[in-house]
């Protein structure tokens, strides 16, 4: 920057969610004195690669709120699909004042015309070049409507985000992202379309470089498979071990032939590996794209996770066209027999910029709904299934998926094993644990109901019998209380919700 080069402001703004979803964990985050799981990091990775002679301000409107007498010189908002309205919302009351705004974000690279209805330009897909060349522009006074790069960008250095810029101390854990693309073909995913058909990975001395930097030793990857490259993960683990961080990622079960990377992955602090396993069905697994899934390995894998102390967080959908009702139970006993904790359950969502939105789309099947719905609002029309159906199983399910009684028949078997032992309490202070402890002890001991008691005993007791640590024990009883904490806050919005799908379900196709 010259002497003489003016200086600019840019506001940047990630919109809240207006409703609550899954895992927000919101009870477990204001035990712990903090405002949600973990920060976006599109914005904080924007601000690093805007040029210096701007003035960066970033608004994490889960973590505070937008000040809109605020008056930046330009203002980029990034949109996931169940925050776009807000974002919208909010574009809107800057540009009622001539301040131009830029969005970006999956659900504004797949909605381009619907977003320029509300912003001066929209940057799609990756952000990096096309961001710096929309900047440009705008200092130009030459503003273009859209900016994308003609091919995606390198990624074999990325700098460190702008983490200075984010109250990170409002957050459970800090993201970091290794990779991009994906080869894989899932219908339901627009990661493909999104960042390209190929894994595109940094230099390990590059991400390395970045961990060590970072505010917190709570890390989530934010890679959708961290361990594609087994040859990069063996490489990566080893740098990982000698920092001591505990963090949890998403992989695919292909991993489970490989145990020396399992080990390996639990002695640098992984925690949880999140596995799309998504359907037990042969053919909604072939519908989905999910032709690397193999059913016959399912079983034989989470037992080996389980087995290096890793927690399985399993990800199933419903509502393939070969799907019935009963897919729900099959999950159900599934996750029971082979003690999965940690269940993301799904109803097959059409989002824009995904294969099966387009193939919805052209046979007429998707909803118009409120996009502030979006992952618990059935967003299409179901083969042998009515979407007021799909509503009302899917919690059903959840709720005796996450009932106490389900859940000390899982732990029994999972924590139970001796293999859970080791845990790193990187960032955790004493009045976190104090909080926790008075925290767990209300909800598990002063209460009616007998499982949460015996669930309660039965860890502790683990723990005093060294065959599982007392972190992994705390950690756990939080999340289930988490679980059921948005289960028993959303019940009566859902039946809202319900009532308003029963008034205009078409019911299934095939009736």
């Amino acid at each position: 920057m010259t002497a003489t080069q003016r200086r600019y402001s840019l506001l940047l703004i990630n919109p809240r969610r207006r409703l609550r979803y899954f895992w927000d964990f919101k009870e477990l985050c204001e035990v712990m004195g903090k405002k949600a799981p973990v920060p976006l990091l599109s914005l904080p990775t924007i601000a690093a690669i805007t040029p210096a002679h701007y003035d960066i301000h970033i608004i994490d409107e889960e973590a505070e709120a937008v000040d809109f007498s605020l008056r930046p010189d330009i203002v980029g908002i990034t949109a996931l699909g169940n925050s776009v309205k807000r974002g919208y919302e909010i574009a809107d009351r800057f540009r009622e004042k001539e301040i131009p705004v830029v969005m970006g974000g999956p659900q504004v690279s797949f909605n381009v015309e619907l977003s320029l209805e509300h912003a001066d330009a929209v940057v799609i897909c990756e952000a990096e070049g096309a961001w710096q060349q929309c900047l440009c522009d705008f200092e130009r006074g030459t503003l273009q409507p859209t900016y994308k790069n003609a091919a995606v960008c390198d990624f074999k250095k990325s700098p460190v985000p702008r983490w200075d810029l984010i109250a990170t101390e409002k957050f459970m854990a800090i993201p970091v992202q290794v990779s991009r693309g994906c080869p894989y073909k899932c219908d339901f995913c627009a990661v493909r379309n999104m960042l390209g058909p190929r894994h595109r990975y940094r230099e390990i001395d590059n991400v390395i470089a970045e961990i060590e930097a970072l505010p917190k030793r709570q890390l989530t990857f934010a890679d959708d498979n961290l361990t594609a490259d087994k040859k990069y993960a063996h490489a990566l683990m080893e740098r990982l071990k000698p920092l001591k961080i505990s963090w949890m990622c998403q992989a695919s079960l292909d991993l489970c032939d490989d145990e020396d990377l399992l080990t390996k992955m639990a002695a640098a602090g992984c925690t949880s590996i999140f596995i799309g396993i998504e359907s037990l069905d042969d053919a909604s697994l072939q519908e989905a794209g999910k032709h690397h899934n193999k059913r016959e390995k399912f079983e034989q894998g989470i037992k080996t996770i389980h087995n290096h102390g890793i927690h399985v967080i399993g990800s199933f959908i419903v509502g393939f066209d070969s799907d019935h009702l009963d897919a729900f139970d099959t999950i159900f006993d599934f996750t029971v027999k082979n003690a999965i904790s940690m269940v993301s359950l799904n109803i097959l969502t059409a989002y824009p910029g995904t294969d099966l939105y387009d193939r919805m789309k052209q046979e007429d099947r998707v909803n118009a709904i409120d996009t502030d719905m979006l992952g618990i609002y059935p967003t299409m029309r179901y083969m042998h299934i009515s979407q007021a159906e799909m509503f009302r199983k899917y919690f059903s399910v959840l709720e005796n998926m996450f009932s106490y009684e389900v859940i000390l028949q899982k732990a029994c078997i999972t924590l139970g094993n001796g293999r859970f032992t080791h845990y790193n309490e990187a960032d955790i202070g004493i009045m976190d644990k104090i909080r926790s402890m008075i925290y767990l002890f209300r909800q598990y001991l002063v209460t009616d109901n007998p499982a949460k008691k015996e669930l309660y005993r039965l860890l502790f007791r683990l723990a005093r019998e060294k065959k599982v640590s007392i972190g992994n024990v705390i950690e756990y009883l939080l999340l289930i209380a988490s679980f059921n904490g948005y289960l028993q806050a959303t019940a009566a919005h859902r039946a809202e919700i319900l009532e308003e799908i029963e008034q205009v379900d078409p019911g299934p196709i095939c009736a």
